[in-house]
């Protein structure tokens, strides 16, 4: 069952994500899919109110750290932090740079 999720994430990607350039702190870079999109997440002390954030969604096997860069479109976006990890897809809040 784990092997169909997997294919599933990467299926997922494939066909909706587009082409995204990681430049990590280490100043190596990393060309991979990825899908950008607007989400609204918790936010707050007490996560009592809901905001419009920019997401990248990426496999899981790629480690991003704060500080790290995207390039996308022509737009560049500074990793902020980790919002979420299945063990397939990771989401990250991102912003423009």
């Amino acid at each position: 069952m784990d092997e169909a999720f997997k294919t599933m994430d990467h299926t997922v990607l494939s066909t909706f994500g587009q082409s995204v350039l990681l430049t990590l702190s280490d100043q190596s870079s990393l060309e991979t899919r990825g899908i950008i999109a607007k989400e609204l997440v918790p936010l707050g002390q007490y996560e009592a109110i809901q905001g419009e954030v920019t997401v990248l969604s990426v496999d899981s096997a790629v480690r991003l750290k704060r500080g790290d860069t995207v390039l996308a479109n022509g737009q560049t976006y500074e990793v902020d932090r980790k919002l979420k990890d299945d063990g397939y897809l990771a989401k990250w809040n991102i912003y423009a740079h």
